[in-house]
């Protein structure tokens, strides 16, 4: 785990790229901007102590959304391989119950 700080307006990553890491905000405040939105207006926000960035570790799958610092935010990241390791140690209803709930989020997103 690694404890990362960003400005205002700064990306932590972009749709289309690898998901190597899923976040915890600690502080601040990031929008998720889904890929038909060409605005500055985030189609959500992620909240103090919110996970992000997670469908793409538990699925293998590329970054489906943008996420940026809405306000100058403290986020706290773990590794795929930190993440994977944890995962593998659990029950296998646990991992499957994981990668259900991210394979049908990824296919809603799809639909809007």
């Amino acid at each position: 785990m690694e404890k990362l700080d960003f400005n205002e307006n700064q990306s932590v990553f972009r749709v289309g790229e690898s998901s190597d890491k899923m976040f915890l905000l600690v502080k601040g405040k990031v929008g998720i901007f889904l890929p038909k939105n060409e605005t500055k207006d985030a189609d959500f926000f992620v909240e103090e102590n919110e996970l992000f960035g997670e469908m793409g570790i538990i699925d293998n799958e590329l970054r489906s959304a943008s996420a940026r610092c809405v306000t100058e935010s403290t986020i706290i990241a773990i590794s795929k391989k930190e993440f994977d390791e944890q995962v593998n140690s659990s029950n296998i209803f646990v991992k499957a119950c994981l990668a259900a709930l991210s394979h049908r989020l990824r296919q809603a997103n799809k639909k809007i």
